[in-house]
């Protein structure tokens, strides 16, 4: 059963979207708890699904970006990893998969704020070396959504 989340609940939730990875004894001291209190917070979040797979999920109080859309790369660089890694600390990209394919090399999913700042994400893309196709495809409705871990 989902307890109400208290402030400092809310605090760490914050911390952990802004930075997935900071360690618990820097969410510690901004948090004013001890290591100790702030892992068994952690676990209980995890233990009730508000955190899972490292993924903050929030009920209704917060709404998902305004826009998502699937973006497939082609990239014309080997090893598809050194162009695929200069992601890895873009906020938009929720999720990034590096596949096997003919013509595609990544597959990404992009959260932005409207269709304007998903077009300078796709952008940005574009400018990275490397990157030689983009096909943008605007997610209309989510349908069926099992990904974890």
């Amino acid at each position: 059963m989902k307890r109400r989340l208290d402030e400092i609940d809310e605090h760490l939730l914050a911390l952990l979207e802004k930075d997935a990875r900071r360690p618990v004894v820097a969410l510690a001291k901004a948090v004013g708890l001890s290591r100790t209190a702030v892992q068994g917070r952690l676990a209980r979040l995890e233990d009730e699904g508000t955190i899972r797979g490292y993924t903050i999920v929030r009920g209704r109080e917060r709404q998902a970006a305004p826009v998502k859309a699937i973006l497939l790369l082609s990239i014309g660089t080997r090893p598809c990893a050194t162009v695929i890694r200069m992601f890895e600390d873009w906020p938009e990209i929720a999720a990034c998969w590096s596949v096997a394919g003919p013509v595609v090399d990544a597959i990404l999913v992009v959260e932005a704020d409207s269709n304007e700042a998903l077009g300078d994400v796709r952008a940005r893309l574009a400018a990275v070396p490397g990157v030689t196709d983009i096909t943008t495809a605007p997610v209309l409705k989510m349908v069926v959504e099992r990904l974890s871990r």
